[in-house]
């Protein structure tokens, strides 16, 4: 979901945790499903979601019999089909009843049904559904800019991981947010409020989101007892000159130049959104436990 614009912070941050004035719960937000799944067949959003799934996939177990995957906040299912693909054992959790539904018939079409177990909750009850280190994988991809409590959050992801496995997050970059307002907009009062910015107002569903930096992603990482193995930018440039209608051999060259900047430090640090691949620390004991 691409911001139209930023605004300064609207809510406090406490322990970590940015409390929103917004009176609804979070998975109200999506239950426009439809329109979330339209974006991810746009040019945006088969970017976001391809080179994600690229970025993860070195990192993932070759040997999947008996290995489970978590995909918290997975929405329509695209990561849960693919690790479904793979052979592993996935439980797509999502809190909207309607993502879930399209997550199933998808996976229906795919064939992919009898790997896919679907969860109707909220991630903030990770701790009550799972047991500790129930995943060999963990996927959480744009859900800590809506949850509550990120640290938190991010602590339940590392509680229900094994300690041989893998955990990626993605989430929506500050830096991007300027250079978007920057270039796209020409609103370089609003690029440099975006410095320092704390929310942003997505375009999809018009609703107020968190954005980190990269210290804030790796601060959350490395407070869950988590170490980072790799860290990618998505989509450094495609945002500023891409047109909707492409043929498969532009998209495929963007998708290419697209992967090469974002493993690159100099341009993950700008880019749109930023992944991390994590995996339990080797110092058992710089855990920090969230607030």
């Amino acid at each position: 979901m691409d911001s139209v614009h930023s605004t300064r912070p609207a809510g406090n941050m406490r322990g970590g945790s940015l409390e929103f004035e917004i009176g609804m719960p979070d998975t109200l937000r999506f239950e426009d499903a439809d329109k979330y799944a339209a974006y991810l067949k746009t040019v945006a959003g088969r970017l976001r979601s391809e080179l994600a799934w690229k970025n993860i996939q070195p990192f993932l177990p070759r040997d999947t019999s008996k290995h489970r995957a978590l995909d918290v906040g997975g929405g329509t299912g695209f990561l849960s089909i693919h690790l479904a693909r793979m052979g592993y054992e996935v439980v797509l959790l999502d809190g909207s009843e309607r993502m879930l539904r399209l997550a199933s018939q998808d996976a229906q079409a795919c064939k992919m049904t009898p790997q896919i177990s679907f969860c109707h909750a909220e991630a903030s009850r990770l701790r009550d559904l799972f047991a500790a280190e129930s995943f060999d994988v963990v996927v959480c991809h744009n859900l800590l800019e809506y949850v509550g409590d990120p640290a938190r959050a991010v602590c339940d992801i590392a509680h229900v991981l094994r300690k041989d496995g893998v955990v990626s997050v993605l989430v929506r970059n500050r830096a991007g947010e300027v250079l978007k307002d920057a270039v796209k907009s020409a609103d370089w009062e609003l690029a440099t409020a975006n410095l320092t910015a704390e929310t942003v107002v997505d375009n999809l569903y018009g609703n107020r989101t968190r954005v980190f930096g990269p210290a804030d992603l790796h601060e959350l990482i490395a407070r869950a007892g988590l170490e980072v193995v790799s860290q990618h930018g998505v989509r450094v440039f495609a945002d500023y000159v891409v047109q909707e209608k492409l043929t498969d051999a532009a998209f495929s060259q963007i998708f290419e130049l697209e992967s090469t900047l974002g493993a690159r430090p100099d341009f993950y640090a700008i880019a749109r959104y930023i992944q991390v691949i994590a995996r339990c620390a080797s110092d058992p004991s710089s855990e920090v436990t969230a607030p």
